[in-house]
């Protein structure tokens, strides 16, 4: 029997990649064969294509002009696509119907193709520097990050940071915001469309203290450049604010009808004070926040100024609810004469205190530090505030702890905003001896047990104890990105050798990514490749990266933002 004949016999229309090309009409009657791969009907055509590399179809592309329009057409790049890129960003944002009513898969697919290509195999394919204001020696300058606890890891005679300072930048959803160099002027940069918009934050005669973007709101936390009052005979008050803006993303009003184009608009919310005195403009005195679309929490730390210096530090945690906009601005009204009514619903009621937690009460709920902070970070949800804290053997400096744990110890405690109500606790110790420890809940020893999902510091329920820190021994975590929709994890992690060697090992960034039908499947499988070594001092500057499937974004030794795009 005719194999060819056979096929065509079952099939008498012509397959729809091929119309217009030359295509041969196989029937009952006809003794003409299948000549190309492309004269195949549709679906065994698709079925036979999906054997190939995303590399191989985009190759194909360039056989012959019947192969191009069969490897092009919407139908098959869509296909091509839901294979090997079910979960990348376009699939998701084409289930949403944000890619326009005729997206151009062909287009798509080549770049994504592209992208995963090189995220695959950790190589950049474009690396962009972006010049931004550094944080000036002096404390009168246009940043002034909030200093991080004084304590280090120490091995042997090698030492390595444990925590860093604050960029004076920050990023989320593909919006990178920062203080241009020489304008001066905060700018929000699209990484995806290349347009920059102005911030509407007037940095005349403030210097700011951090930056955050998340959940569609940036904060601004900043403080007037001159002091206010004299706290003592050595120090002055600067009065502390923090200013919220609604990032927005919407579609441009030039938008063919064929292609999305968006657009991003930033508008003042609201300000409030961060502090009702105002704090010294020092190393000493030290806050951490968070903040959501609807709430802010701000956790202080200041030293007591007794001059026997013998009282444990003053400590406070307090949580704001700020989804009330409101236009009045208390850096403009010292006196508070103009302070609008607080009468409740108000529309220029702005931000309210809804609770304060002081020394006393973070002491009943186990979470008072003293002079040996193990506080890491405030994270919240919608009606909970967490404190991460984090303790590890090797630590050294001023404010490590008099009996650090075995392990490398990490803890997370969630309250109400309320106060009222259970408290959440939970802790991770790993597991191992004093040289080494396994987590069974992240890295390597949790994948075989069976728990071979991405994981990491923003890839789950902030309730959650931070084991991404410690998850691959002898390493650990500095940062990382995760892109948990795309199944993709970009980490950084650095170590100190076993005794036995007794050296410092370079640091390294890699890639993770889940093959296989997504999040929870039990095939999926975790493959993990190594970037370049120089890409650490490219990325790492300042210990942070952020980005997803498209991209990271970091800070090099030089005080340049690096943006790697795949």
């Amino acid at each position: 029997m005719d194999v060819d004949n056979t096929i065509g016999s079952t099939y008498n229309s012509s397959p729809s990649h091929t119309r217009g090309y030359g295509v041969i009409n196989v029937d009952d009657n006809s003794n003409n064969a299948v000549k190309d791969l492309t004269d195949l009907p549709n679906d065994l055509f698709l079925l036979i294509i999906s054997y190939l590399s995303p590399r191989d179809c985009v190759r194909c592309r360039c056989v012959s002009r019947a192969w191009f329009a069969a490897f092009t057409s919407p139908d098959t790049s869509r296909n091509l696509m839901r294979r090997h890129f079910p979960r990348s960003r376009e699939m998701r944002l084409a289930a949403e119907e944000e890619l326009g009513p005729t997206p151009d898969w062909a287009h798509i697919f080549i770049m994504v193709a592209r992208r995963y290509h090189y995220l695959r195999a950790a190589t950049p394919r474009l690396v962009e520097k972006v010049d931004v204001v550094q944080e000036a020696p002096g404390l009168k300058g246009a940043f002034k990050s909030v200093m991080p606890w004084v304590r280090w890891l120490r091995w042997n005679d090698n030492t390595a940071l444990f925590q860093h300072r604050d960029p004076t930048w920050c990023f989320d959803d593909g919006l990178l915001v920062y203080q241009e160099a020489v304008s001066q002027r905060y700018v929000a940069y699209d990484l995806e469309t290349r347009f920059r918009f102005e911030v509407p934050f007037d940095a005349a005669d403030k210097t700011v203290r951090r930056l955050r973007l998340t959940s569609g709101v940036l904060v601004i936390e900043w403080c007037e450049r001159e002091p206010y009052h004299q706290l003592n005979d050595s120090e002055m008050v600067h009065r502390h604010f923090a200013t919220a803006f609604d990032v927005r993303r919407r579609l441009s009003s030039s938008t063919s009808s064929s292609e999305l184009q968006f657009t991003r608009d930033i508008t003042f919310r609201s300000e409030w004070k961060i502090h009702f005195l105002g704090l010294p403009l020092n190393n000493f005195d030290r806050f951490f926040s968070a903040h959501t679309s609807t709430h802010y929490a701000l956790y202080l730390w200041q030293p007591h100024r007794s001059p026997w210096g013998e009282e444990d530090p003053l400590e406070q945690l307090t949580i704001w609810d700020i989804s009330k906009p409101s236009s009045y601005r208390p850096s403009l009204d010292p006196t508070g004469a103009n302070k609008p009514s607080s009468i409740p619903g108000s529309d220029l009621e702005g931000p309210t205190v809804i609770n304060r937690f002081t020394w006393r009460e973070l002491q009943v709920l186990g979470l008072r530090q003293r002079h040996t902070p193990a506080f890491r970070e405030v994270l919240l949800d919608e009606a909970n505030v967490y404190i991460h804290e984090e303790e590890h053997r090797w630590l050294s400096g001023l404010h490590s702890s008099l009996s650090p744990p075995r392990h490398h110890q990490v803890r997370c405690t969630g309250i109400p905003f309320s106060g009222v109500g259970p408290r959440w606790f939970d802790e991770c110790c790993a597991d191992g001896d004093v040289h080494m420890s396994f987590c069974p809940r992240a890295g390597s020893l949790s994948r075989i047990l069976g728990n071979n999902r991405l994981a990491g510091s923003d890839g789950g329920w902030p309730g959650w104890a931070p084991c991404w820190r410690h998850e691959e021994f002898p390493y650990l975590t500095v940062s990382d990105v995760v892109d948990a929709a795309a199944g993709v994890r970009v980490v950084a992690r650095r170590c100190f050798l076993m005794e036995a060697l007794s050296s410092f090992v370079m640091p390294k960034i890699s890639v993770q990514e889940e093959r296989g039908g997504g999040l929870g499947d039990d095939e999926d499988e975790v493959s993990e490749v190594q970037f370049p070594d120089q890409m650490w001092w490219e990325l790492l500057g300042k210990g942070k990266i952020v980005g997803d499937e498209r991209w990271v974004v970091g800070e090099d030794g030089q005080g340049r933002v690096t943006i790697v795009r795949f």
